[in-house]
C-alpha cells in the first residue's frame, strides 16, 4: 500500500534587515536589465500612439516601486499584528538576557538556553524583530533611489 508523504513546508521565516534591504536594492537593477533586454512593452505603447521610450517606462515602474516602498510599513502592518506576541517575548528576553549579565549569570546553562531562544525567534522574525531600525534604512534607501530617479530624468 502507497503511502501519502506529506513534505515538510518550512516555517515562515522574515527576512533580516540587510537581506530585506539587499532585495529590495537590488530589483531596480534587475528591473532595468528587464526593460533593456525587453523593449516590447516601449514598442507596444509606441504602437498604440504614445511616444514613449524604455528610459521613461523605467522611471514610470522605479517611480511607482518607491511609491509602495513608502508605503512599506502600512501595506506590511498585518505581519507585525500577527506576530506581536512573538515580539514583545523577543523583548523580554532580550531584557533578561541584561539582566543574566548584569548579575553575572553569562555563560550558564540557563543563559545558553535564552540564547538560543533569542537566536530561534531572531531567526524567524527577522526585519520584524527590529523594525524600526530597518524602517530608518530603507528611507535611507528610498532617499538614494530617489535622487538617482531624479538625476535619469
Amino acid at each position: 500500500m502507497t503511502h501519502i508523504r506529506f513534505i515538510p513546508s518550512q516555517p515562515t521565516r522574515f527576512p533580516h534587515t540587510n537581506e530585506a534591504l539587499f532585495a529590495i536594492a537590488i530589483w531596480p537593477v534587475l528591473f532595468a536589465v528587464g526593460c533593456w533586454q525587453t523593449p516590447q512593452i516601449a514598442q507596444f505603447l509606441n504602437g498604440q500612439g504614445l511616444e514613449i521610450s524604455t528610459l521613461q517606462v523605467f522611471l514610470a515602474g522605479l517611480g511607482a516601486y518607491l511609491f509602495l516602498l513608502g508605503k512599506h510599513r502600512v501595506l506590511n502592518r498585518r505581519y507585525f499584528e500577527r506576530h506581536a506576541v512573538d515580539i514583545a517575548w523577543h523583548r523580554r528576553l532580550c531584557e533578561v538576557d541584561q539582566e543574566m549579565v548584569a548579575a553575572g549569570q553569562a555563560g550558564t546553562d540557563t543563559h545558553k538556553a535564552l540564547m538560543s531562544e533569542i537566536a530561534q525567534l531572531r531567526k524567524e522574525l527577522g526585519f520584524l524583530i527590529d523594525a524600526d531600525n530597518f524602517y530608518r534604512k530603507l528611507k535611507i534607501l528610498i532617499d538614494v533611489m530617489s535622487w538617482l530617479r531624479s538625476k535619469l530624468k
